[in-house]
């Protein structure tokens, strides 16, 4: 009311001011336009879907409602289950969901913007007791996995968490930093270690499908690189695994991102714009028709420092980096029955360094290239033959190229190649998966995956006229089938199977699997997991070709690497949002490739990338087992805490079966990560956040330097006997950043400065030997890293 009437007011004198002073009205209109906004509350819509999460059926006449409003907003799913509620103040709200004879639902804190509609999906599980006026509370677990048949070392994120966790970089794998278990190898690249396990155990998924390392700079074999291809603003909430996964996940040792795409708004087109360090972003996502659900959401980056080297600035010195990444996803509905989306993801990327010491450095400027590039793309089709069934088809074709070039800078200004290597892999994949939900106690998963494998390997020197190529091929069949079964509200057990079969040499694998979530009470609840799983070596491992008197391949014959994983949790929950967590496991290894002589305290269990050119056989051993603590407090009052401990041993045996400490035996880490957010200006619409994390873990380790050899040689010699037993200095580090974010009517954007080591501490990461001094020096691993950014919705 007091707006109208200033309202009035202004408009009355406006008819004095035109007639005596008509320069003036422009002035004067532009002066109501800012009354108006002043007093104007800023709101947005939050649109969403919810189904049954079994059977995926929408919920029709399900009721929803934003609880932290003063006032009531609520409202209803229509016949295909969307619901919409306009005009939601922005800020942090909680989101509910019922359903008559479903059990409730709580999505908490999710952050309403000016700059983007919130898309806010609900999958609701079906109460097992008889139901008609009254509904079961059962508010979502905070990091509660989306994968309904995870019962331990599981946990879901959002992008909007990687956006708000200290040093992430908008990066999955920095953010899972911040969880149990998980600590990495060195600041400059992403790689991770999950429970002591190799890098290289862990299973990339997106959208369903195996692809390889999504990530800028990956070496041969790796599993990690410098930075994420990933964009999070096409990336939805995922699912993180560290043991004990469900049947559906093969091919795994340590760990699974099970990453998903959100879908584009399909009413309204928006965009978002990025400047900052590592990037140039442009976001587009809408709908293709107004009269359709058909939609698309698209993200493309380039390197920034590319940019500015570009204009004629050198500001990277000898070491320059470029890169640049696309990410996509088209989500097309078919009628009522089924949808079909088309999605991808590419990224290319390079490294190049100033040789110092050459024969070619009096004449001309050397310099060597190192490049990644990969991408993957799918057409995944979901058809609903009833509301009991539902069957999905992925067809998927993905690979990567790991480039090496060394050569000089001619009299033209052109780079020309003396050397170049090729490794290439690149894999077609099918995938069916057929989703059965007998009734509120059983659902069944099941599905096969068909994967053509192909290896290339190309060499050559242009001064020599050399030219090599190695090429390979073969074939790996996966099946696999989970039952899910609820004996009552609060035991439930996953049980399954997953079968592998390696072509290149008839190989196969039969792997159970086991969960049960028992909840002990309304707040206190135990987990059990349990399973035999298996991996390949890099493809090159097996394709390699040696040549005697013919050409031979020496690793075909290696079966696929094995573990058995057992994990027993107990989460005792003093709120939905406020919980403790202690899990303890165990894995045991075996079936792992080591060298049957030579260097007999080798084994792959300590190789972080790269694939073996020697023989190999499958008689080595690994054991990794200990105990881990998690306590978390979500965000809710605008503030969050995560605190991590883990105690644990890697040991493995080579040729000689002497147990031995692994490379990343660190034996301890532990992590807190907080943050708080503050509303400030005109009706609190603005966020500033500020967010830390603080991490510390035992030393990497490595093999002792033999002094009194090296003495005598001049060179550095190592005592590769006795393993592992030398260590760098235990690791700390601490990451903060801040931000801050303005809404305004129509768009929004955010300002926010990322530091990583903010403290410069320098992390010991090696040792060489120094022959001066016949002692060690040490090489740290980068100081502080900031990293700005700029960003724009609307």
């Amino acid at each position: 009311m007091l707006l109208c009437n200033i309202v009035t007011f202004v408009f009355d004198k406006l008819q004095i001011v035109k007639k005596r002073c008509p320069k003036c009205i422009l002035l004067c209109l532009l002066l109501l336009t800012n009354i108006i906004v002043f007093g104007q509350e800023l709101t947005q819509t939050v649109r969403g879907r919810i189904v049954d999460i079994e059977s995926k059926q929408p919920l029709i006449g399900a009721s929803i409602v934003v609880l932290s409003s003063e006032n009531f907003l609520g409202s209803s799913t229509d016949v295909d289950g969307y619901y919409e509620i306009k005009e939601v103040p922005v800020g942090r709200h909680d989101i509910k969901a019922t359903y008559t004879g479903y059990e409730e639902q709580v999505i908490s804190q999710v952050l309403v913007s000016t700059g983007k509609e919130l898309i806010a999906n609900f999958d609701m599980q079906e109460a097992l007791t008889e139901l008609k006026a009254v509904v079961v509370t059962d508010e979502r677990k905070q990091g509660q996995a989306l994968n309904e048949m995870a019962t331990v070392s599981a946990r879901s994120f959002s992008n909007e968490e990687t956006d708000r966790f200290a040093a992430t970089g908008d990066d999955p794998s920095r953010l899972v930093l911040s969880f149990a278990g998980v600590r990495p190898t060195n600041d400059l690249f992403n790689e991770i270690v999950i429970r002591g396990n190799s890098p290289r155990g862990l299973l990339w998924k997106l959208e369903g499908v195996e692809i390889p390392s999504p990530n800028h700079l990956t070496q041969e074999g790796g599993g990690a690189g410098s930075i994420s291809m990933l964009s999070n603003n096409v990336l939805g909430t995922s699912d993180f695994y560290t043991g004990a996964f469900p049947a559906e996940y093969g091919n795994a040792l340590s760990g699974v991102f099970d990453l998903k795409y959100k879908k584009g708004n399909n009413e309204k087109r928006e965009y978002a714009f990025q400047i900052g360090t590592l990037g140039l972003d442009v976001a587009l996502e809408g709908p293709f028709t107004k009269k359709s659900k058909a939609s698309y959401l698209i993200n493309y980056r380039y390197s920034t420092l590319a940019v500015i080297e570009a204009t004629g600035y050198d500001i990277q010195g000898d070491l320059k980096i470029g890169f640049q990444d696309l990410n996509f996803n088209f989500f097309i509905p078919t009628g009522k029955k089924g949808y079909l989306s088309v999605w991808g993801l590419g990224g290319q990327s390079d490294a190049t360094i100033e040789d110092e010491d050459n024969f070619f450095k009096t004449l001309y400027q050397t310099e060597s290239i190192s490049g990644y590039n990969m991408g993957a793309a799918g057409l995944s089709y979901s058809y609903f033959i009833n509301d009991k069934l539902w069957l999905k088809a992925i067809s998927s074709v993905s690979g990567y190229d790991v480039l090496w070039k060394y050569g000089y800078i001619n009299d033209d200004n052109k780079f020309q190649t003396l050397q170049r290597s090729d490794i290439i892999n690149y894999y077609i994949r099918n995938t069916v998966q057929a989703n059965a939900k007998f009734n509120a106690r059983n659902s069944l998963r099941s599905g096969v995956i068909f994967s053509n494998l192909h290896y290339v390997s190309r060499y050559s020197e242009t001064y020599s006229l050399f030219e090599g190529e190695e090429r390979g091929e073969t074939d790996l069949l996966q099946a696999y089938t989970q039952w899910k079964h609820r004996f009552n509200k609060r035991i439930t057990m996953m049980s399954g199977l997953h079968y592998t079969a390696f072509m290149l040499n008839n190989s196969h694998t039969v792997e159970p699997r086991l969960g049960l979530t028992w909840e002990l009470t309304t707040k206190d609840v135990i987990n059990i997991g349990a399973g035999i799983h298996s991996r390949m070596e890099p493809l090159g491992t097996y394709m390699i070709t040696f040549w005697e008197d013919e050409a031979y391949r020496t690793n075909s014959h290696l079966l696929l690497t094995k573990a058995v994983h057992a994990v027993l949790g107990y989460t005792h929950y003093f709120t939905p949002k406020l919980n403790t967590k202690v899990e303890a496991y165990y894995q045991y290894l075996y079936d792992v490739p080591i060298r049957p002589r030579g260097r007999k305290y080798y084994s792959v269990l300590n190789e972080d990338e790269y694939y073996q050119d020697n023989t190999l056989v499958n008689e080595g051993l690994g054991r990794n087992y200990g105990i881990e603590l998690t306590v978390e407090k979500g965000l809710q009052n605008n503030w969050y805490t995560l605190f991590t401990a883990s105690l644990y041993n890697s040991e493995f045996t080579g040729h000689d079966g002497v147990w031995k400490s692994t490379r990343y035996n660190g034996n301890f880490i532990s992590t807190f990560t907080g943050g708080k957010d503050f509303r400030v200006g005109k009706a609190k619409a603005n966020i500033i956040g500020v967010n830390s994390r603080v991490m510390w873990a035992g030393g990497r380790r490595y093999y002792p330097i033999d002094y009194e050899a090296s003495a005598i040689s001049g060179l550095e010699e190592r005592l590769w006997e006795e393993g592992f037993t030398d260590r760098a200095t235990n690791y700390f580090r601490v990451d903060a950043s801040v931000s801050y974010r303005k809404n305004n009517p129509r768009w929004a954007w955010e300002l926010s400065l990322d530091v990583q080591n903010a403290t410069n501490h320098r992390n010991e990461v090696h040792r060489d030997y120094d022959p001066e001094t016949n002692s060690f020096k040490s090489k740290s691993h980068i100081g502080i890293l900031p990293v700005i950014k700029y960003r724009v919705e609307l």
